[in-house]
Order: C-alpha cells, then structure tokens, then sequence
C-alpha cells in the first residue's frame, strides 16, 4: 500500500509542477540539403549510421552505403 501512495503522491507532485518544457528538434549533421547529390557519395558529408542513405534506397545508412566503410 505505501508503494501506491507513494505513486499517487509523484503524480501529484508532477501536476503541480506545471507543463513540460518544450522539446527542441535533433541537430542536423549536414547544413546545406540542397548541395546533397544522391549519386555522388562525396557530396553528403558526415551520414548518422542510423540515418537513412542519402542515396535514396530508403535503407538506414549501416545497411546500405555504410557497409562499404
């Protein structure tokens, strides 16, 4: 029973601590999008692994162009 009591209290606590503050978006490795060439990989800088290839496969980096590092 204590451990629900505790638990209704945290909730209570986090109500009346106001709204969240808000999220700001991810940075981006490549500034320029528009200099981006799909065909030539020299054009698309630092790739994030998990990204997906700027190639335009739809595949995640790691498992397209990124195998070949």
């Amino acid at each position: 029973m204590a451990l629900a009591d505790a638990a209704i209290q945290g909730a209570r606590a986090r109500r009346a601590a106001g709204p969240e503050p808000e999220r700001r978006a991810p940075l981006q490795s490549r500034k320029n999008e528009g200099a981006v060439d799909p065909k030539d990989p020299a054009t698309w800088g630092r790739v994030s692994r998990n990204a997906l290839c700027p190639c335009g496969s739809g595949k995640k980096y790691k498992h397209c162009h990124g195998k070949m590092d």
